[in-house]
């Protein structure tokens, strides 16, 4: 299975949890930030986009959109996905222990860690916006 299919399949694995739209939508708002502001992933990203350009070089003659924001779900993806599955599985309550949570979800997304900035946008869902 390649690597893109083993995404799917979680994916569709994903969308028969019970709080697979909170978690989809909360995650692609949370890698779609940080893309944005080129946080914790940016260099994976930017690897991936450059795969992505080469074996498409029509991308870069879209006109007035970049090839960066064309293809940003594209690039997310696998991370929004990994994301979206690691808050699902998360008690449906505020963590009291924000930074084991980070701790899990940075080892979902094969990082060794992520920052504890306190605007960031998964710290805030973590530690806020949870009931």
């Amino acid at each position: 299975m390649s690597e893109f299919a083993a995404v799917i399949y979680a994916h569709q694995r994903l969308l028969r949890h019970p709080r697979a739209n909170t978690a989809w939508a909360t995650a692609r708002a949370i890698t779609t930030r940080w893309y944005d502001h080129q946080q914790h992933l940016t260099h994976r990203w930017h690897t991936r986009l450059t795969r992505l350009c080469a074996a498409n070089p029509h991308l870069a003659t879209t006109g007035s959109a970049s090839p960066a924001l064309l293809t940003r779900d594209l690039v997310i993806y696998p991370e929004t996905v990994a994301l979206a599955r690691a808050l699902a599985a998360l008690p449906n309550r505020p963590h009291r222990d924000t930074g084991k949570a980070l701790n899990l979800i940075a080892d979902r997304l094969g990082l060794p860690r992520l920052a504890s900035n306190a605007n960031d946008p998964l710290r805030v869902f973590l530690t806020h916006t949870r009931h």
